[in-house]
């Protein structure tokens, strides 16, 4: 009997330490991944991604997104303030547009042309405004976006993108400041 409660014992104690054992492994593991998905994200490594009926080429990183916010509408509505609409005033800004990934007019993107889309209002827009698509990215199975750029300074970024947001299939629309870019470079002068 004392034979059988110290093997029991003992298996006890295996058992709980290859319990330890793994589940401190399993951690490491996930620290890991979660390191090399945060540096896919910031890097400009592109993916296939299969989406709905369409495989397109993907810009893992679509920094545009992150960008400062200034506006958002949905519908045609939005939210923000008077001291918003001066914010706007002399910066680049772009227009991150998110829309549902079975949009009939986005079908002509899984061909890699960006220069028009499959919806006529659309196309008009960014003609009437002189809006350029500079990349597609998915957010994920059931969503995708665009970014839209004007070809010259844009003089109602409000307009625009209220009037984007009203096409068929378009969930919302950002207007977002594109920040300017500093070289923080220097000369190394000390011997």
């Amino acid at each position: 009997m004392r034979r059988i409660k110290k093997i029991l014992a003992f298996s006890f104690f295996a058992s709980f330490l290859s319990l330890i054992v793994i589940s401190c492994t399993n951690k490491e593991t996930t620290e890991t991944t979660t390191t090399t998905s945060t540096v896919k994200v910031d890097s400009s490594i592109t993916d296939t991604l299969s989406s709905g009926t369409r495989t397109l080429k993907n810009n893992i990183a679509a920094k545009s997104y992150y960008y400062k916010n200034l506006a958002t509408f949905e519908k045609g509505k939005t939210t923000f303030e008077l001291e918003d609409l001066a914010n706007m005033t002399n910066k680049e800004i772009s227009l991150v547009v998110l829309y549902e990934a079975n949009a009939p007019w986005a079908e002509v993107f899984k061909s890699g042309i960006f220069e028009i889309t499959g919806d006529d209002q659309m196309n008009g827009l960014m003609e009437s405004y002189d809006l350029e698509i500079i990349k597609q990215f998915a957010i994920d199975g059931s969503y995708e976006g665009i970014v839209m750029e004007p070809k010259s300074i844009l003089q109602n970024p409000i307009e625009a993108a209220r009037e984007v947001s009203m096409v068929d299939h378009v969930l919302m629309v950002h207007i977002k400041e594109v920040p300017i870019i500093t070289n923080t470079n220097t000369a190394d002068t000390e011997k």
